[in-house]
Parts: structure tokens; C-alpha cells; sequence
């Protein structure tokens, strides 16, 4: 069960948190401070963000930045060395 806690932090009146006789025994359903379900509750996959197709997206744009941030700093690697030429040639 919930572990008998004193302190401010901890002072059930003060932040509404329910009396420790209150908790139901099945504490992995319920938050630990109100009567809404745990967040553990809402793990149902998700039509749109947990979709095959929104995951494939995801990593092709993650790549399509990596490839840019990878472009950028050869491009700026290129330019360092002409402008090196220039001033020593």
C-alpha cells in the first residue's frame, strides 16, 4: 500500500489529495491524487499518432533533417577551405 509519508510535501488536506483509507486497492488504476484514471489508462493506440504511416513519416522526416544538418555543415567545411585558398594563394 501507499507508504505513510509526514511533511508538508505530503500534507493530503493541503494539495486535495484523498485519505489513504479512500485509495482503492487496485492503486495502478487510479491517480494518486484524484479520481481520474491513470495516465497508464489512456494506452489504447491512437488512430492517427500510433499509425504505421504516421511512424513511417516521422522517421523520413527525421532523416530528411539529418541529411540537411549533414549538407549544411560540409557546404560550410567547403567554404572554409576556399576562402582559405584565397587568402593564402
Amino acid at each position: 500500500m501507499v507508504e505513510n509519508k509526514k511533511g508538508r510535501k505530503y500534507d493530503r488536506k493541503k494539495w486535495g489529495w484523498k485519505d489513504e483509507s479512500e485509495i482503492p486497492e487496485n492503486v495502478k488504476d487510479y491517480c494518486h491524487y484524484s479520481d481520474l484514471p491513470s495516465p497508464s489508462a489512456y494506452e489504447d493506440k491512437h488512430p492517427y499518432y500510433d499509425s504505421d504511416k504516421k511512424i513511417r513519416d516521422d522517421i523520413f522526416a527525421s532523416k530528411v533533417v539529418l541529411v540537411c544538418v549533414v549538407g549544411v555543415i560540409i557546404l560550410t567545411l567547403v567554404n572554409l577551405f576556399m576562402v582559405m585558398c584565397r587568402l593564402n594563394g
